[in-house]
């Protein structure tokens, strides 16, 4: 049996040509999920417009969109092949997420390929049909995402910490998609945009480098977890406090998101 990097989360597949497959997509989604949160703080802390504002810049989005792809991928993969296998806990290995979490990531991963079309320079990302990524696409986001929640309360579990990343990211969603006020021009509008969306992807990147990069350190640290439960991932258990650790962590971009909403808004009626 086979692990991934960092984590050591089981890798089942059926061959080791198929389970190194797999573990080369986690490779291209691993080195992006580096690359983006110390380019995002480079572009952050440049001054803006300038040469290394710009290039730190391209590269953030163009790591989010490697980021995206490779999650939803693989979260494909988890949900389609050896289900079972892959999301059970075995002896030393780490615990495997959960299907809600599965979820929520493909969510998120679709999401931020909307929002870094609609907020990065045309000459970055083309964006031909205006009307389309304008009201179809956020629609079709806002209705998937409230589905997603119905699905995993009702079938699933909602105590996995999946659906603050659904909610939180159907409101920057709905955020983008407001018209500008009418006193703020063309230009004005797109740099407010710009700033709520690449802000929140962003603190997005930086709480996944927190969520991934941290337990990894942990196991570095203390060792693979040796216990067994009884653990499978469409089974995750009863409510737990642990859910609040979760909530905890995801509370800084929570908050970071409702404050750029909060300035969006007063931008458009100024």
């Amino acid at each position: 049996m086979g692990s991934t990097f960092l984590l050591h989360k089981p890798v089942i597949y059926g061959s080791a040509w198929a389970n190194a497959l797999f573990l080369i997509v986690l490779f291209f989604h691993i080195i992006p999920a580096v690359m983006a949160p110390i380019s995002a703080l480079v572009a952050f802390l440049a001054r803006k417009g300038s040469k290394l504002h710009l290039r730190s810049g391209r590269i953030f989005a163009w790591s989010m969109v490697s980021i995206a792809l490779t999650g939803i991928v693989l979260d494909i993969v988890r949900l389609c092949f050896f289900v079972e296998e892959n999301h059970t806990k075995y002896a030393e290995y780490s615990m495997p997420a959960t299907y809600p979490a599965r979820f929520g990531f493909m969510f998120v991963g679709v999401c931020v390929l909307y929002m870094l079309r609609e907020v990065t320079p045309p000459q970055v990302f083309g964006r031909q049909s205006k009307e389309l990524a304008g009201s179809v696409i956020p629609s079709l986001l806002v209705g998937t995402g409230l589905s997603l929640t119905a699905i995993i309360t009702l079938r699933f579990n909602p105590w996995t910490g999946a659906l603050w990343m659904i909610w939180t990211f159907i409101l920057i969603v709905i955020a983008m998609v407001q018209p500008p006020s009418p006193s703020m021009n063309h230009r004005e509008a797109d740099v407010a945009r710009h700033r709520l969306g690449m802000s929140c992807l962003a603190a997005y990147s930086w709480w996944g480098a927190l969520q991934g990069f941290g337990p990894a350190i942990a196991i570095l640290i203390n060792g693979d977890d040796l216990s067994t439960t009884a653990y499978v991932g469409n089974q995750p258990g009863p409510f737990s406090p642990a859910f609040f650790l979760f909530f905890v962590a995801w509370v800084p971009f929570f908050v970071l998101a409702a404050y750029l909403i909060r300035r969006f808004q007063k931008l458009r009626h100024t």
